[in-house]
């Protein structure tokens, strides 16, 4: 069945909207009026509430049954462009915070129907972020605490919001930070970059035919030999950019913050370079790595752990291509079809 043919039952779009006011309240509405009390909101503030009251007014005002998806566009074409890129933001912010607590739900419980059903709460918005009519519309920039405020008060604003967790070092090694801190730490830097609408890079490292290192020389040489070399370059190369994260026994994750798609995939195929450089006592070989990576801007409907996966489906494109390499998405959609290699260039 077309997605457009797909039924939405509009109180889903009617909770999708409140979830929105509430957090834009929140994030933005609260933190403005305690440092101006007694002030009028700024102009823009006051649109975008008005804007929202209005689309609001008019899904609820749609009759049931259920509208097809198609039909939900054309309805929120007829008022002016703004309010159906206004419409495409809320659906986009909906999905991200509606998931965020939801996936916290999610890490709470092993019970698969539990689950099942909660992972599919996440989804309920995916049929119209899928919709073309949908992906067509140029998402409307919301307002954003440094547009008012300087970087200090903005900070004092949210300091109960998402802090940055103590660090914690991988109890194995005792060089990258530990695998549970990515998740908590994805969610500080990303807030800290939206508000400063700079990009975030994610990259996902796997080393390359990890397997024939401990079948020739036993699991604990190449515990004690090479990986905390290894690590200790990749922590040593990350070093006041971010942070490295160890995942498992050849895979580690890396946040750098502030860097655009042509710096991080540079920072990176220098990493590629060093890594493949280096020497292991009595273990021959080069340890080269596949890298997958994504770079995240400040409107990214993708939830934390979405980005987290698209990562590391980059990653196996770039094994699946030969492997000593960087694949990274070519749209901000991060879908399969976008995958390139981008580093080795092609001759």
């Amino acid at each position: 069945m077309p997605l457009s043919e797909i039924m939405l039952n509009k109180s889903l779009l009617v909770n999708a909207i409140n979830w929105f006011i509430l957090q834009f309240h929140e994030t933005l509405v609260h933190p403005i009026g305690s440092q101006f009390p007694n002030h009028p909101f700024p102009r823009e503030i006051e649109t975008i509430l008005r804007r929202t009251a209005e689309i609001l007014q008019q899904i609820q005002g749609w009759q049931e049954p259920p509208m097809l998806l198609a039909q939900v566009g054309e309805n929120l074409s007829q008022g002016d462009l703004n309010q159906l890129r206004l419409f495409k933001q809320i659906i986009y912010r909906s999905r991200r915070w509606r998931a965020a607590y939801t996936e916290g739900l999610i890490d709470k419980t092993f019970h698969l129907e539990l689950t099942g059903t909660l992972e599919q709460d996440i989804k309920v918005l995916d049929s119209m972020v899928n919709e073309e009519w949908f992906q067509k519309i140029e998402t409307l920039r919301l307002p954003r605490l440094k547009d008012y405020l300087p970087v200090q008060f903005i900070e004092a604003a949210e300091i109960n919001q998402n802090p940055l967790l103590p660090r914690q070092h991988d109890q194995k090694f005792h060089i990258l930070q530990a695998p549970n801190l990515f998740l908590p730490d994805l969610t500080y830097f990303r807030a800290k970059c939206e508000d400063r609408e700079t990009p975030l890079a994610i990259a996902f490292l796997d080393i390359d035919h990890f397997k024939p290192f401990n079948t020739d020389h036993t699991e604990t040489k190449v515990d004690r030999d090479l990986l905390p070399r290894f690590m200790q370059t990749v922590e040593a190369h990350v070093f006041h950019h971010g942070y490295a994260y160890r995942q498992g026994g050849d895979e580690f994750l890396v946040l750098i913050p502030s860097l655009s798609r042509q710096l991080s995939i540079a920072f990176l195929e220098e990493l590629r370079f060093k890594l493949a450089e280096l020497k292991y006592p009595d273990i021959p070989g080069q340890t080269t790595v596949s890298i997958g990576l994504c770079i995240v801007e400040s409107d990214c409907p993708l939830t934390d752990r979405e980005l987290r996966d698209r990562a590391n489906q980059a990653k196996e494109f770039a094994k699946k291509e030969g492997r000593n390499c960087i694949a990274t998405y070519e749209g901000s959609r991060f879908v399969a079809q976008e995958l390139q290699i981008v580093r080795p260039q092609a001759s």
